[in-house]
């Protein structure tokens, strides 16, 4: 059976094991935050996904499944369940930011926007400068009324 469920503060060692080997191993399991989700499969942790909420915006910072576990639809659902979790806490725009384009998430409906087009409040709350990477935003609203959605 596969659960989609939010972490738990007994799966952080298990996340770090997860995305040991990964771009993401910067996490560190003392920051769990209440906005991680994980994917189970038969009780076993083999994905997970990370938001920052900022107000009424969220930033995706990871989603990760591991290889063995993908072309199964499992990282779909993990970012709908995270797009699915921001919409419950109001949040009404998600961006996504990378060093490398990438169109996975075309497929949910995140669009390229300019560094210059982000909301002011994205560029306040992350680390590194944002001008030199790609920038993915989705309008909740509009994913919840078109064909993405389903």
């Amino acid at each position: 059976m596969i659960t989609i469920r939010k972490a738990t503060f007994e799966d952080k060692y298990k996340i770090q094991e997860v995305i040991n080997n990964t771009d993401f191993a910067q996490f560190c399991p003392a920051n769990l935050t209440e906005h991680t989700l994980v994917v189970e499969l038969e009780n076993t942790i083999v994905g997970c996904g990370n938001l920052d909420i900022i107000e009424d915006l969220a930033l995706i910072k990871f989603v990760y499944i591991i290889p063995k576990y993908r072309n199964q639809g499992l990282g779909d659902g993990l970012v709908r369940a995270l797009i699915n979790y921001a919409d419950r806490r109001n949040v009404k725009k998600i961006y996504i930011i990378c060093d490398n384009k990438s169109e996975y998430f075309k497929r949910f409906g995140f669009k390229y926007v300019a560094a210059t087009k982000c909301d002011r409040k994205l560029y306040e709350s992350h680390s590194r400068n944002i001008k030199d990477q790609f920038i993915m935003e989705l309008d909740v609203d509009e994913f919840f009324n078109s064909c993405h959605c389903h």
